[in-house]
């Protein structure tokens, strides 16, 4: 008799997108999918997501449920992150989502992010050298500092690759100038994180990834290091964004308008933190908090929360 395939899901609120994550435990990815809902944009002009909001929302969400219980998901969590941190009225969108779907829709805190990305992006591999991992949202920023036998060192930027964007681009394609304030900007947000000496470091989040696909068009996908970012390849997308606009060069490259019009800021944050911590390339990383919420809901269960700085230490 053969074992009974187990599956679980990950649901995530964040700045820009609603995201689902269904997939065997120790098995393969079933669905990895988003849907673009713009909260971040919501609650930054109002202080609170507006009725309209809480509806996609809830919406989105409910979709989502019923389609990993036709799959067969045992469990699935439901996170929320930048946008219901901020929101005023995030307890009242909480309820609404629990209402609607039988599920609490967790608020993470930004260490409680940072947390979930690693343990995500490690998936049970030790930590052998001094390392940061980078998670670039849309609404913000964290990083973690990583060492053998060490806890882990937090830090926060309340920018991510939207705000940053919203903040200072109004062109589209951004102009010059505008691509000198996101480099400023972000070199200036980065010099208020903890410090730290870091052999090695990877890159969470779209602005990684994207940059990765935007940046591989032109060339050979099968070259080496094509995972790598370095400060070549974040001039280089911004140089592609800047060419033209981002409703022209989405047919071109398969991405969305939005990561597109938000990628000259990624960059730029990625420029950052190879600058502030002297590295040469960073790794971009599919892995994120999704994949590390079913983690430690299967290592930890119903407490995972209190568990997850000893889920990543090993301690």
């Amino acid at each position: 008799m053969s074992d009974q395939v187990r599956i679980a899901a990950a649901i995530d609120v964040g700045s820009n997108s609603v995201h689902l994550l269904l997939t065997e435990l120790d098995g393969p990815v079933l669905r990895d999918e988003s849907v673009l809902l713009g909260l971040f944009a919501m609650v930054d002009m109002e202080g609170f997501v507006p009725d309209h909001g809480i509806s996609a929302m809830v919406e989105a969400i409910a979709g989502y449920i019923e389609a990993t219980e036709e799959d067969g998901a045992e469990s699935v969590t439901l996170l929320a992150t930048e946008p219901l941190r901020r929101a005023s009225n995030r307890t009242r969108v909480c309820e609404a989502v629990e209402e609607a779907t039988g599920h609490p829709l967790h608020v993470l805190s930004h260490e409680e992010e940072a947390l979930l990305t690693v343990i995500g992006v490690l998936d049970g591999e030790p930590v052998d050298v001094p390392t940061l991992v980078l998670d670039i949202g849309g609404g913000s920023t964290e990083i973690v500092l990583l060492e053998p036998g060490a806890d882990p060192v937090i830090g926060v930027i309340p920018v991510g690759s939207a705000r940053l964007t919203a903040q200072h681009v109004e062109d589209d394609p951004p102009t010059d100038g505008e691509v000198l304030e996101l480099r400023a900007e972000a070199h200036h947000l980065f010099s208020s994180l903890p410090t730290g000496h870091p052999q090695r470091g990877i890159v969470v989040g779209g602005s990684g990834t994207n940059l990765i696909r935007l940046t591989s068009e032109e060339g050979d996908e099968e070259a080496p290091d094509s995972e790598l970012i370095d400060t070549t390849r974040t001039a280089r997308a911004i140089e592609i964004v800047q060419a033209t606009s981002s409703a022209e060069l989405v047919d071109a490259y398969g991405l969305r308008e939005r990561r597109l019009r938000q990628m000259a800021a990624g960059a730029s944050l990625i420029e950052a933190a190879l600058d502030c911590y002297n590295l040469e390339s960073l790794e971009a990383s599919d892995a994120s908090l999704r994949e590390g919420i079913i983690i430690a809901r299967e290592q930890a269960g119903a407490a995972w929360r209190e568990e997850l700085e000893s889920l990543v230490t090993g301690d």
